[in-house]
């Protein structure tokens, strides 16, 4: 038998609901009336790193040191990608694997370079390539591909460019992939816990979220395959799980862009970056060309990220990663949306670097929208949402409204700028459980707890120092009676390899970079 998880990235309740009850997703319609189903609280800030790996630890970015894509390296003054290396703790499904249990694990983000336990089959997620190693143990590859010769990682589309029927298209054949690839560990490679991610329901959210007719086409294409997972014969239970939700984007805000108007962000204007302009050489030129002669492979192989970035902007805007900081005259810089770093070394002492970090947060909470509205919920201390050592973490936390999407770019204005995002990030995912010994009701969850509650489910110890707790109210039966147990601890130092070009890559692809 199997439990099986499908993680659903950005899926939001808004969109899935009204669709079940109105018919058109059967097996959605099947599991909220027969299991748990209710909001999952994901983390702060609700993204994909390291929301996924909040999920797989069980814990808080405090404790895993990642708390966005990217770092900030305070001795060197130096911002870098993080990849899978950067997460200091073990996943459920190694603990799974301690206990005899083999695990698969399907597409998740944060995953890539994939390493494993024995007895943990991992097939990465992007930014991993079918081009190169993807999969842990590297063996598992051949098997993959001869079993499922079309797999891919990533989608051959340039997403820019893409129409809306064909980024559909697509993403509807990327999800039989990620649903085929977790039967066949199950069936080949004999995983009772298997793990898949859907990627492509954010990617399709943040670019089509004014045509709700064609993602519920793509969320059909799920309904099928999930209807044919629950009809398996070794399907136990079946999780839901989103590592955030989804909303239109009202306001555009750029943080570094506001800091640097303020003063407090100085950055060197780039004559590579200039010289191209004036030629017309641009990155979305250059996504066009690609794109319409086929290419998409193969200028991933040969251009590097790190001549990519040389390639202005239509729009004008520029990755913070990718400008010329002055740290001289820098005081703090954003990095995605949440994490604000204080360069400690532009203040006297501690002190004034404290008073700085207090004010900052003050005009922050302070500051409204051209529309009059709030643009952060709150600006929290770290160390009052995360817990543990909180390593590379962040001086200042912003937790933005609800519609403000607060991309890390500079360039243009502060409010009021477009992107190919029609939507953005919320905090409030879906959670949802069917099978044997899964309770029937509604059940809020936060997204740590899924951790142990399917550890105690499988009959595995709980490490100590995670943060989640065992959710009995979604069991009955032997599991919900059961006491839990305790296990040693997960953490891991970070082997903090550095993440390579192909990070940065695909955060441009997706749109999350300029």
């Amino acid at each position: 038998m199997t439990v099986y998880v499908v993680g659903l990235d950005g899926a939001d309740w808004s969109l899935l609901r009204p669709w079940a009850e109105e018919g058109h997703l059967p097996a959605f319609a099947r599991i909220l009336d027969e299991g748990a189903s209710g909001d999952l609280e994901s983390t702060l800030p609700p993204v994909t790193f390291p929301a996924w790996k909040c999920y797989s630890t069980g814990k808080t970015p405090g404790k895993l040191g990642v708390y966005e894509w990217f770092a900030y390296d305070r001795d060197a003054n130096e911002i870098s990608a993080n990849d899978a290396s950067d997460f200091r703790s073990r996943e459920y499904w190694d603990v799974l694997a301690d206990r005899g249990v083999r695990a698969g694990v399907v597409n998740m983000p944060t995953t890539h370079p994939p390493e494993s336990d024995d007895g943990v089959f991992v097939v990465a997620g992007s930014p991993a390539t079918e081009r190169e190693a993807f999969t842990s143990p590297r063996s598992l590859k051949s098997d993959l591909l001869d079993a499922i010769p079309d797999y891919r990682v990533k989608p051959d589309l340039v997403l820019d460019e893409a129409t809306p029927d064909e980024l559909v298209s697509e993403a509807r054949d990327l999800f039989e992939q990620r649903f085929e690839a977790a039967t066949w560990l199950a069936d080949e490679k004999d995983c009772e816990l298997v793990h898949t991610t859907l990627f492509a329901t954010d990617t399709l959210q943040h670019r089509l979220w004014d045509r709700p007719e064609k993602l519920r086409a793509a969320y059909e294409r799920v309904d099928e395959l999930l209807a044919d997972l629950l009809d398996r014969e070794d399907a136990e239970a079946v999780f839901l799980m989103s590592d955030h939700g989804f909303t239109e984007i009202d306001e555009i805000f750029l943080v570094n862009q506001w800091l640097l108007e303020r003063g407090d962000l100085a950055v060197e204007e780039s004559e590579t970056r200039d010289l191209l302009a004036s030629v017309g050489l641009t990155e979305e030129r250059l996504k066009r060309l690609v794109g319409k002669l086929g290419l998409v492979n193969l200028a991933q192989s040969l251009i590097p990220e790190s001549a990519q970035r040389f390639f202005p902007s239509e729009s004008g805007r520029v990755a913070i990663q990718d400008a010329d900081i002055d740290w001289s005259r820098t005081k703090a810089v954003s990095l995605g949306r949440g994490p604000l770093y204080v360069n400690r070394r532009a203040f006297p002492d501690e002190e004034a670097a404290q008073s700085y970090a207090d004010e900052l947060a003050a005009d922050l909470e302070a500051l409204d929208t051209p529309a009059g509205d709030p643009v952060a919920a709150a600006v929290h201390d770290p160390a009052d949402v995360y817990t543990g050592e909180r390593a590379r973490g962040p001086d200042l936390l912003v937790e933005y409204a609800t519609g403000v999407d607060a991309p890390e770019a500079i360039g243009g204005g502060v409010f009021g700028e477009t992107t190919e995002w029609l939507a953005t990030h919320r905090r409030t995912g879906v959670f949802a459980a069917w099978g044997e010994n899964v309770a029937a009701g509604n059940n809020d969850l936060d997204l740590y707890d899924l951790a142990p509650t399917i550890l105690h489910y499988l009959g595995a110890p709980v490490p100590e120092d995670a943060d989640g707790e065992v959710r009995r109210d979604v069991l009955t039966g032997e599991p919900a009676d059961r006491e839990v147990e305790d296990g040693p601890p997960t953490a891991t130092d970070a082997a903090g390899r550095g993440a390579g070009d192909e990070v940065e890559e695909t955060l441009r692809e997706l749109g999350y970079m300029e």
